[in-house]
């Protein structure tokens, strides 16, 4: 059951404007050497391999505000279009939570096509027009250790953040209207975005962790810290958005 309405969710999902318009996104990585002028010489840690690139493309994709918003817009349609409309008895046979599950499912394959899509842009920008053009290192990972251990806690963290972004925002548009949802979206995502650099809150943000690890840190402890913070997040707004979806009448 849970499978076929995935297939059937997911479907009007995909060929939704917006969800066009978000995944266009992922091709931001291609106008990086295009707008950096000459780089020729530059020794800074997302030239030194692709993963560093490619962490720095995500933060960069995270901390924009029209991609985060055009997100919010698309997660907040989802669920509040067929509440204004009034065709959830469409889905009246079916338990809610079934629903809702199916709608998180079809929104988070969105977010996973943007990831790949990204990844592969970015593979194509760094081998294909910045090693050739620029002369950035041909590694695909970074040198150090601890470079790929930030790179990795750094991407990781981007992810769950999204991912905690879907949670949020499905929370909002089942009880408020798209405005108030993508609204929440983006101030969610803004402080995600500042609090690292706020001595009071800093430490609540997985993204701190990243950015504050040092050579002798506990790279697994630190992960698991990442790991619980988001699902710290992530749950709560879950249950709340499940519960809330349930209640709406049909």
């Amino acid at each position: 059951m849970l499978k076929r309405l995935i297939i059937s969710v997911s479907k009007p999902i995909l060929k939704r404007r917006d969800t066009n318009i978000f995944l266009s996104f992922c091709l931001l990585p291609i106008l990086v050497p295009f707008l950096s002028g000459n780089m020729e010489g530059m020794n800074v840690d997302y030239t030194k391999s692709f993963l560093s690139f490619l962490d720095i493309t995500l933060l960069t994709q995270y901390r924009l505000t029209i991609p985060v918003l055009i997100f919010s817009i698309l997660i907040s349609s989802i669920f509040r279009d067929e509440i204004d409309n009034g065709i959830m008895f469409l889905y009246k046979d079916i338990k809610r939570s079934t629903i809702f599950n199916a709608k998180i499912i079809g929104i988070t394959f969105v977010y996973s096509m943007y990831l790949i899509g990204t990844f592969f842009t970015t593979l194509i920008t760094y081998y294909g027009i910045m090693l050739p053009r620029f002369g950035v290192d041909s590694n695909f990972l970074p040198p150090t250790s601890i470079l790929l251990e930030k790179s990795i806690l750094s991407i990781l963290s981007v992810i769950l953040l999204n991912l905690v972004t879907i949670a949020i925002v499905a929370m909002a548009s089942i009880k408020s209207k798209t405005l108030v949802a993508v609204l929440v979206g983006t101030l969610s995502t803004l402080f995600a975005t500042i609090a690292p650099l706020l001595t009071g809150v800093k430490y609540a943000i997985p993204l701190t962790y990243a950015n504050n690890l040092q050579s002798g840190n506990s790279f697994g402890v630190t992960m698991l810290i990442v790991i619980g913070l988001s699902f710290i997040y992530y749950l709560p707004s879950y249950l709340i958005a499940k519960n809330n979806f349930e209640k709406v009448e049909f």
